[in-house]
């Protein structure tokens, strides 16, 4: 029997549900999207950490920085968003949540690796709340509340406004120039003209 064990009721008594992401958390996130940036095409990109960085902030700022399936909650309320145990329990070690890169729109619902697909979650929230659901099933769902509901829809609609953005298209733009892409380029600034 090892003395190490954490249980599920002692992580969440010391998880703060209510914090933004951690600095370190930040920065682990940082260094697993340089391969998704590849897998999107983009392997000049991956190795350019403030773009990753830039990529980073834009998609969590549609998140309030917190996992996208994060309510608040007050005193003993619990709201789904919380880590896997992981090796030797280390997962549920720590008051912060350690968060997973999660396609938006599943694999195997038709969605592909896309910088537009990433979003950040808890392992829980991942795994046992959205699973392999799209959102438009998840939010059939009878056992979500309709706070929770409503924070996913507003969460979304800020990624659709954020992909939309000539921030955004500025991002892609840059992304392309530094892969040598440049008629990509041209060709959505032309269409964006004529648009």
């Amino acid at each position: 029997m090892t003395t190490d064990k954490v249980t599920l009721r002692e992580h969440l008594d010391m998880l703060d549900q209510n914090a933004t992401i951690s600095d370190r958390e930040l920065e682990s996130l940082y260094n697993r999207l340089g391969k998704r940036f590849e897998l999107c095409g983009y392997s000049e990109a991956s190795k350019q950490p403030a773009l990753i960085k830039e990529y980073v902030q834009m998609i969590f700022e549609t998140q309030g920085y917190r996992c996208t399936h994060w309510i608040k909650t007050e005193g003993q309320q619990l709201n789904g968003v919380w880590n896997r145990p992981c090796r030797g329990y280390l997962g549920w070690k720590t008051k912060n949540i350690k968060y997973e890169i999660d396609h938006v729109h599943p694999i195997n619902a038709g969605g592909m690796d896309g910088l537009e697909n990433y979003q950040f979650l808890s392992a829980n929230a991942n795994q046992f709340t959205k699973c392999s659901l799209t959102y438009d099933d998840l939010l059939r769902r009878v056992d979500l509340s309709a706070k929770l509901k409503k924070r996913i829809r507003s969460v979304l609609a800020k990624r659709r406004k954020l992909f939309r953005s000539d921030k955004w298209k500025d991002f892609l733009g840059r992304l392309e120039l530094l892969e040598n892409r440049t008629e990509n380029v041209l060709d959505n600034q032309s269409q964006q003209v004529i648009l």
